[in-house]
């Protein structure tokens, strides 16, 4: 009985403790990949914190450009004023193409299926801010960080 008076400071430790562990989870996202039986085989977590000049961002109108198995992604222009473009080109055209855009809290904003060549994506309802496009071509995934001006 003579430790009751300490209950008070432990609930407001464990109370803070919930607290910042709620803030930190709402900068990141958890992106999972499953084979073809549906079994879990990867778990990416994405921060979605901003920096103030992220180094794979490029100023320029040049496409921000990655490969994702035998396909070429190309995204441009980044940063955008509303008018974004992905050039999805190679690879095995039965794969299903999938965009999916997120916003800085992690909800989903766009996804559709797509098909291969460029895919306007229309941002100019979107505020200023970053947001996360994830493609997904089959089985194989890849995300970009998006500026919105």
């Amino acid at each position: 009985m003579k430790h009751l008076h300490k209950l008070p400071y432990y609930l407001l430790l464990l109370l803070l403790a919930t607290f910042s562990l709620q803030g930190m989870a709402q900068n990141t996202i958890v992106s999972y990949a499953y084979d073809n039986a549906g079994n879990r085989i990867s778990r990416k977590i994405v921060n979605l914190t901003v920096t103030p000049n992220p180094s794979h961002v490029k100023k320029s109108e040049e496409p921000v450009e990655e490969q994702l198995g035998e396909r070429t992604i190309k995204i441009y222009p980044n940063p955008t004023k509303g008018a974004l473009a992905v050039e999805i080109t190679g690879g095995n055209e039965k794969d299903e193409l999938q965009i999916i855009l997120f916003n800085p809290d992690g909800k989903q904003l766009i996804n559709k299926q797509v098909q291969q060549g460029t895919i306007p994506i229309n941002m100019n309802d979107y505020p200023s801010t970053y947001y996360i496009l994830r493609v997904r071509a089959g089985e194989k995934v890849t995300e970009f960080k998006i500026i919105k001006q």
